[in-house]
């Protein structure tokens, strides 16, 4: 049989095919998003791992691990090619520093899964649950980095989706891991019952749920018309002092198309002067601001001797309506974590940003009202808004520019979709060098425009509401379904014990 086979693999061989299946699993997430290719990674490596225990299987799940985030982040290195001749000694921490770090949430997985659970059933049950609990932890823990979580491959799968509005991402990665893993126990003939059992009970839990969340029809909300500017300008163009008006130039071109419309909205750090201190650079936005518009833009911001990562509103006036400061800051490339210890420059190159407060919903003139999230910050589940304060819509403005055409922008657009499905609301999104989206409440993109160009989307837009279980209670229904299945998963241990 072919577990017999995996289960008497040992050394190079054994650890070959590991990293390949891990290698394999982080590839296939956007753009391709090729969930049944976890029916075969995951059985495969539960397999393997199932003769293993202790230190050998800590091994096992690093070299999964490792072979998912290297396969599956390799594009984080391309952000330092923009300045290779000052980054180089960071590549090999890019590349291989970073999966290495985060595998170390796989391999404790796997030896704790092999301490606790006999292959079969149990084994995939209880892998499934540390899975989500050790997404959630790498989520949280030292600022969190919940990227590649496994829920995102089913993102294309409108009706599975839907689960996020009721559990969070967390929830969804459980139930695709659990269903993915329980092919283990086909090779014991006493479960194949159960086995079969629990994946019909899943399947359909799922998908009645997600036809159930279909149907709840949508609160109707304010109308908006919105004009996303994505002006392609290239990395390298952006960090060069002398082609500031030239990208300044290409902005004021995409904005001033006739039409009319209720906002601009320019991607993060669209802008290459300091607009709060430059009437006379607001002056020209404004001219060709389409009248009666408000702008949201994203500016470095300067308030004495600290900078923040923010976005603006602007009138047709020139006159500043608000802003917003990124909270949310990526380390290393925005703030450098243990500053007394480590002596360079974060790579975004325009010193070290400060903090914001954190999510807001804020209101400028009579748009509806908006929680902004700067690039990073859209990837954190439940923290995209405040609770006490919905918003009307999220507003997503981001620069994945740093990572050209690779997978990056893409898995960064099919995080955005879930957060819409989570929170309910219609997410708007402006990338410089794409993707800029309309993405609606249960996850649809509405319309976009591809990576790697320049242009305008103008879009009529219904700010339609749902009322998502998640938006509310946050990670209470995910815990909830941790608990029951630790329950399970007790109870079927004593059945075992007894039979």
């Amino acid at each position: 049989m072919l577990a017999d086979k995996l289960t008497a693999l040992a050394g190079w061989r054994r650890a070959g095919l590991v990293l390949a299946l891990g290698g394999l699993l982080g590839w296939f997430h956007a753009p391709y998003n090729y969930w049944p290719l976890g029916f075969v990674c995951f059985p495969l490596f539960l397999w393997i791992l199932s003769p293993l225990r202790g230190w050998a299987a800590f091994r096992a799940g690093w070299l999964f691990g490792f072979g998912y985030f290297l396969f599956g982040l390799y594009w984080i290195a391309h952000a330092l090619f923009v300045d290779i001749v000052q980054f180089w000694w960071a590549l090999p921490l890019a590349v291989a520093g970073l999966p290495m770090v985060l595998a170390l949430y796989v391999a404790l997985v796997a030896v704790l899964t092999q301490r606790w659970a006999r292959p079969g059933l149990r084994q995939a049950l209880l892998f499934a649950l540390l899975w989500s609990i050790a997404e959630w932890l790498r989520g949280h823990l030292f600022t969190g980095f919940p990227w590649l979580l496994y829920g995102y491959v089913w993102n294309d799968v409108a009706v599975v989706r839907q689960l996020a509005a009721l559990l969070g991402v967390y929830g969804l990665s459980f139930v695709a891991v659990l269903l993915a893993c329980l092919p283990v126990a086909w090779s014991i003939v006493s479960q194949r019952r159960v086995m079969g059992a629990t994946a019909l009970v899943l399947v359909a839990l799922v998908w009645g749920w997600g036809l159930y969340w279909q149907s709840v029809p949508a609160t109707p909300g304010p109308q908006l018309t919105l004009r996303l500017v994505q002006p392609n300008i290239e990395q390298t163009l952006k960090l060069d002092p002398a082609a500031r008006e030239e990208q300044l130039i290409r902005l004021l071109t995409h904005t001033a198309v006739p039409g009319k419309v209720d906002a601009v909205i320019w991607p993060e750090s669209a802008v290459p002067y300091r607009l709060t201190t430059r009437p006379d650079i607001r002056a020209r936005i404004a001219a060709n601001l389409p009248a009666g518009s408000v702008l949201l833009t994203g500016v470095v911001r300067d308030d004495g001797d600290k900078f923040y990562n923010s976005l603006i509103a602007m009138d047709g006036q020139g006159q500043v309506l608000g802003a917003y400061d990124k909270a949310h800051l990526v380390p290393f490339g925005e703030y450098i974590p243990f500053r007394q210890w480590l002596p360079f420059d974060p790579i975004a190159g325009a010193g070290e940003f400060s903090a914001g407060p954190g999510p807001q919903s804020l209101s400028f003139r009579s748009l509806p009202k908006v929680s902004p999230l700067i690039c990073y910050e859209v990837i954190f589940p439940g923290a995209v808004s405040v609770v006490t304060d919905r918003p009307d819509w999220l507003l997503n403005i981001t620069n994945d520019a740093w990572y050209g055409l690779t997978h990056g922008p893409y898995q960064h657009l099919q995080i955005a979709r879930l957060r819409a499905v989570e929170e309910g609301r219609v997410l708007v999104r402006s990338a410089n060098s794409g993707i800029s989206a309309i993405i609606r409440p249960d996850g649809q993109v509405q319309s976009s425009l591809p990576l790697g160009i320049g242009g305008v989307l103008d879009s009529d837009i219904q700010l339609e509401q749902k009322a998502a279980p998640f938006a509310s209670y946050g990670s209470a229904g995910v815990v909830l379904l941790w608990l029951l299945t630790g329950v399970a998963f007790f109870l079927a241990g004593r059945r075992s014990e007894l039979t």
